[in-house]
């Protein structure tokens, strides 16, 4: 499982310049105004995986979880947004930071937490200024996990419900067409 230690995924974000266009793109900022500082400590000792500044001023706080996570972690991830949702509304910064008013606390994985979990991410409680990312860590793709996708998502309490992460999409259809030229193969005597 790759980025099973968070420092890992840490290392590939703040070495990645595309990652970091775009989750840049997600955030709709422009990456020429963008300044990543990692592990930035704000009040009651809270460290920050990112800060993400924009001309200057902060634009969004950035969790990162590792692909080894439980349900367990991801809420406590979820609350460590909260709490950076709360930095923004209160202007609270050991630095004195000025905040956008467009801020986001971010919740940044690899996709293997979602693929190799049976928790469903819609049946948690976000902070208004969310934004959810994950990162496929084969071809580094940033994407956003939005509010319809999330509420599609509640409507499924069922148990056995799993999350299958969509950039596998096009390999399934792949192998269906692939399948499906094999079995017309064999009717027509090909092989």
């Amino acid at each position: 499982m790759p980025y099973r230690l968070e420092k890992d995924f840490q290392d590939l974000i703040a070495s990645n310049n595309n990652i970091q266009k775009d989750i840049c793109s997600v955030l709709e900022m422009d990456y020429k105004d963008f300044k990543l500082l990692r592990e930035d400590t704000y009040i009651n000792g809270i460290t920050a995986d990112f800060t993400l500044f924009e001309k200057n001023k902060v634009r969004a706080i950035i969790e990162c979880k590792s692909g080894a996570i439980g349900v367990s972690e991801y809420a406590r991830g979820i609350g460590q947004i909260f709490q950076y949702e709360y930095f923004f509304e209160n202007h609270l910064s050991l630095k004195n930071y000025a905040f956008c008013q467009n801020f986001n606390s971010v919740l940044v994985f690899p996709e293997s937490v979602l693929k190799n979990n049976d928790f469903n991410v819609g049946l948690f409680k976000y902070p208004k200024s969310k934004k959810i990312l994950e990162i496929n860590p084969h071809n580094l793709a940033v994407r956003c996990i939005n509010d319809n996708e999330l509420e599609k998502l509640r409507e499924t309490k069922h148990r056995d419900f799993k999350v299958i992460s969509p950039y596998y999409a096009h390999d399934i259809r792949f192998f269906e067409a692939c399948f499906l030229l094999q079995v017309l193969a064999i009717f027509k005597g090909f092989f």
